[in-house]
Formats: C-alpha cells, sequence, structure tokens
C-alpha cells in the first residue's frame, strides 16, 4: 500500500489547517468516516500514512474549506515545503548547481515514501526529467503532488519561472521541469 513518512504528511496538514481556519479542518475531520478519523488520530512523525487517507483528508478539508483540492494541496505543500527550507537551506540551495539539484530528488522521494522509485536527470541547461516507476497505481492527486514538491525546492533554490508537466504511465509518472536561473 503506498504511504507517506508521517512528518510529511503531519506537516501538510497543519499547513492545510492554516489555510483553511482550525475550524474548518475540525469540521471535516468530523466528515470522515470513523475508520479515516481513527486512522488520522494515531498518526506519528514516525509513521507511514496510507495515501488513501492522506487524499480522502484533503477532499474533506478542500470540500469544507469551499476549494478546489488541487489547489488546496498545491498550496498546503507549498507551505509545508517553505517551513521545511528555513532561510540557511534556502541560501545553501542557491549556490548547488542544478545537476546537484536534481541529483537529490530521488534520496528525497526514498526518504518519504515507500513506494516508487524516482530517478532523474538534467536534460539540458534548464530542462529536467524525473521518472517514477514500480508504482503502477499511482493516482492523479499523487502524481502532482509530487511534481509540485519538486517545483517548490527548485523555486526554493532560486530556480526562477519553473514550470512542470507530469503525465501518468503504467507504471508511475514522468514529469519535466523547466526553468530560468
Amino acid at each position: 500500500m503506498p504511504c507517506t513518512s508521517g512528518v510529511s504528511v503531519l506537516d501538510v496538514f497543519r499547513a492545510a489547517e492554516e489555510i483553511v481556519g482550525q475550524e474548518v479542518f475540525a469540521r471535516a475531520r468530523e466528515q470522515l468516516p470513523q475508520q479515516g478519523r481513527d486512522e488520522l488520530a494515531t498518526i506519528t512523525t514516525v509513521s507511514w500514512v496510507p495515501n488513501t487517507i492522506v487524499i480522502q483528508v484533503m477532499r474533506e478539508v478542500a470540500s469544507a474549506a469551499g476549494r478546489e483540492t488541487e489547489a488546496l494541496v498545491a498550496d498546503a505543500i507549498r507551505r509545508a515545503t517553505a517551513r521545511t527550507f528555513t532561510t540557511v537551506w534556502r541560501m545553501l540551495l542557491h549556490f548547488t548547481s542544478d545537476e546537484a539539484l536534481i541529483k537529490r530528488a530521488p534520496i528525497i522521494y526514498a526518504r518519504s515514501r515507500n513506494c516508487g522509485k524516482l530517478s532523474a536527470r538534467m536534460v539540458s541547461p534548464g530542462v529536467a526529467e524525473v521518472l517514477l516507476t514500480e508504482y503502477p497505481n499511482l493516482t492523479p492527486p499523487e502524481l502532482r503532488s509530487l511534481g509540485v514538491g519538486i517545483q517548490c525546492i527548485l523555486e526554493f533554490a532560486g530556480r526562477r519561472d519553473v514550470q512542470v508537466s507530469c503525465e501518468g504511465r503504467n507504471d508511475g509518472g514522468r514529469y519535466t521541469f523547466r526553468w530560468r536561473h
């Protein structure tokens, strides 16, 4: 079962709660089926959280807030990623080469997900390709959230006008990132 690390999930949920407000987040949590509420209550920083629960929670939160799920997820990922990469990290990222940034994507992915294998390469200056394989039932929200996460890191590293395109494949997904310096 595809899962995401508890620390990542808790940070995205915290960001979503900051965006929509505690009352809306609590109301959305109450709309979950009992099993979902039980699983949500047991998440810790060292847990592996099924992606189905993450998606279910974010859909309920978006619905309670009157927002599109995809937009809320993207905003929450951006906020959570910004919190992770503090000012010192951001400064260091500015001095990291494009190739070094892209080569680290698979390492970060492996620490935050229990399913799939990521590979990444520079295609040309300002263009990178990332392949997610060994993930046959990748859902559209999972596909997009990974792209948003990598896009955020590139932006925090000082890459401008970062654009991402993604496409689902039989065994995962393919991403193309383009940016300016």
